[in-house]
């Protein structure tokens, strides 16, 4: 796949599928960006779609530094926008993919063309959940066995088996300065009165006057309050209800049910064409 390379040295893979308006599509989790090929493939029978390994996801290099790894996230999707040279760009996804279409947006607003947006996460528990899962079993490998445990994770350690170099950046690193780092990210995630959507205030939020379309959340991690919320605040919002069920989503999350959250994220084609085929 072809390499978008940071002002800080960073390797990040992406794909281009399609032809027609540019859209930037980012997934949640930390998960590599073909993990929404199914959404990608269908969007791109009608416009342009570029899927993108994050920092620590995928083939792309890992890395941790910065206060907060979706900041991180929000300047290298700007960063790559401009790099293919055809912005402004749709910016599309759902959970961190939402929290880090909004934070680009809000930081360089002028990559933006408009927001495509779903899975909004917020609220104390989530905010709860997403922190202490994204980083605390990291720390409490790093304090257990240095760096050489923390890559033995199975996250990371498919970190390495699809970037091999990605082992000698991991057992380079002190592990008090990734526990800092890691505690840092952590404290992004802590619920503020106000910021309702993790990652940015609600005044921030009525800054924002790109067009924008937003589906309803529905499950614990993706509350119908914070979307509800997130549409008050966003002028001019559509917003839809979520073509899927709260079962729907748990059932795959909690792994009840076979497949991934992401199976259902073809569903929203629909509606972000027609969107887009309107503004």
């Amino acid at each position: 796949m072809p390499r978008f390379v940071t002002p800080d040295g960073c390797n990040l893979e992406y794909r281009i599928r399609g032809e027609g308006p540019l859209i930037v599509l980012t997934p949640g989790g930390r998960e590599r960006g073909e993990a929404v090929a199914g959404l990608a493939d269908a969007l791109a029978e009608h416009t342009c779609v570029v899927t993108w390994d994050r920092r620590n996801a995928g083939a792309s290099d890992v890395w941790f530094s910065g206060e907060s790894e979706s900041e991180i996230w929000a300047q290298d999707l700007a960063g790559l926008i401009m790099h293919l040279g055809r912005g402004p760009a749709w910016l599309a996804g759902g959970s961190a993919g939402c929290r880090t279409s909004v934070i680009a947006a809000l930081r360089r607003p002028e990559i933006a063309r408009g927001l495509l947006l779903w899975s909004a996460s917020g609220g104390q528990y989530a905010s709860t959940f997403l922190g202490f899962s994204y980083h605390a079993p990291y720390i409490m490998a790093a304090l257990g066995g240095g760096m050489a445990a923390v890559s033995q994770q199975p996250f990371w350690a498919d970190r390495i088996a699809e970037n091999p170099a990605n082992c000698e950046r991991m057992l380079a690193m002190d592990p008090d300065a990734f526990i800092a780092v890691m505690k840092r990210w952590m404290g992004a995630f802590y619920f503020r009165p106000g910021s309702d959507l993790t990652g940015a205030s609600n005044e921030e939020l009525r800054s924002i006057t790109l067009p924008t379309l937003l589906f309803e959340g529905n499950d614990d991690i993706h509350p119908k309050a914070v979307s509800d919320i997130v549409a008050q605040m966003i002028p001019g919002t559509i917003y839809l209800p979520s073509p899927w069920s709260d079962a729907d989503f748990m059932e795959r999350f909690t792994g009840k049910t076979p497949g991934s959250v992401f199976d259902l994220y073809p569903q929203l084609a629909p509606e972000i064409l027609g969107f887009i085929a309107a503004n």
